[in-house]
C-alpha cells in the first residue's frame, strides 16, 4: 500500500524569541514494514539542518532560529510505500538493547488499578506470545477513547483511574502492564490510515513489545490489534516525552507559545 502524508506543525509566539534550537524526529523508520518513496521535512522560519541518526535509527535534523516572532510551520511529507507483517517490525536498525524498555517512567509507572489488571493474566509464563496479546486485549478494555479526556502529561495511572484516555493513555497502560509482566515495550509515534469509508486519519501512538525469537512487534491497543499495512512507524521512545518528534529549546523568552497540527493522510497509487 502506498500512503501520501502531509504533516504540519504550526507554532505561535507571541513575543520575539531570542533563541530557538528545535530537533526534529519526523523522517520514518527505515524498516522492511516500509519504503520511503519521498520524503522531505521543510520549515518556514530559520535554518534546518540534517544532524545525524541516533542510537534506535531516527534521523535527526536541528532547526535553528534568533530574534522572530508570530507564526512558524515546520512540514513533514511524502509517499510511504507499506507491507504488512502481521504485527513483525522488521529490519530496524538500532544499538540499544530491548532491555532498556523494561525501565519505568513517571508516566508508565504502575498502580494498584494496573497491578490489579496484570493480575487477571491467564499466560504468564506458558506463552510469550499470548500473553503479548493477552495485555493488549485487557489494556483496550481498560479505559474507554474519549477524544480530550487527557493531556500530554496524562501518566497511565491517572487515564485507567478516570476510566477515559487516547491513544496515548492506552499506549502508556500497555507499557506499564506489559514491563510489569518483564516485556520491553516502548511507545511508537507514527500515522494511521482509517478505514477507506470512514474518511478520518490520524496521528496516532500504538506499542511496541519485544517478543524473543520473534523481535519487536506492534499492538495498538485503541484498536484491539496488531499492527498492518495501514500504519507509519516514525519515532520510538520509552514513553510520550521520550518518543516526542519535536522538542526545542529557548532562551530568555517571556511570551505565550501555542500548538497546533494540520495532517492529511491518503492512500494513493
Amino acid at each position: 500500500m502506498k500512503i501520501k502524508v502531509k504533516h504540519q506543525t504550526i507554532y505561535r509566539f507571541t513575543e520575539i524569541v531570542p533563541r530557538l534550537i528545535q530537533s526534529v524526529k519526523l523522517y520514518p523508520s527505515k524498516c522492511l514494514n516500509q519504503k520511503i518513496i519521498d520524503w522531505k521535512i521543510t520549515c518556514d522560519i530559520g535554518n534546518i539542518i540534517e544532524s545525524h541518526e541516533d542510537s534506535l535509527g531516527h534521523k535527526i535534523f536541528n532547526i535553528f532560529n534568533r530574534n522572530f516572532k508570530g507564526k512558524q510551520v515546520i512540514t513533514s511529507e511524502g509517499i510511504i510505500e507499506t507491507r504488512d507483517f502481521s504485527g513483525l517490525v522488521k529490519g530496524l536498525k538500532e544499538k540499544v538493547s530491548p532491555l532498556c524498555f523494561l525501565r519505568q517512567t513517571e508516566l508508565t509507572n504502575p498502580c494498584s488499578q494496573i497491578v490489579n489488571l496484570s493480575n487477571k493474566v491467564q499466560n504468564k509464563k506458558n506463552d510469550i506470545i499470548k500473553l503479548c496479546h493477552e495485555l493488549n486485549f485487557l489494556t483496550s478494555e481498560s479505559i474507554k477513547y474519549v477524544s480530550g479526556s487527557t493531556s500530554i502529561n496524562t501518566t497511565a495511572k491517572k487515564s485507567i483511574e478516570q476510566g477515559s484516555g487516547v491513544c496515548q493513555d492506552f499506549a502508556h497502560i500497555l507499557i506499564s502492564l506489559a514491563r510489569l509482566n518483564n516485556v520491553p515495550a516502548r511507545y511508537i509515534n507514527g500515522f494511521l490510515l482509517e478505514d477507506l469509508n470512514s474518511q478520518e486519519s490520524f496521528t496516532h501512538a500504538w506499542v511496541e513489545l519485544f517478543i524473543n525469537d520473534l523481535g519487536w512487534v506492534g499492538f495498538d491497543p485503541s484498536h484491539k490489534k496488531c499492527i498492518d499495512e495501514k500504519y507509519i512507524r516514525i519515532s520510538c521512545g520509552l514513553d510520550f516525552l521520550d518518543a516526542s518528534t519535536i522538542k526545542g529549546i529557548k532562551t530568555n523568552y517571556s511570551g505565550l507559545e501555542k500548538l497546533s497540527v494540520n495532517i492529511s493522510i491518503n492512500a494513493c497509487q
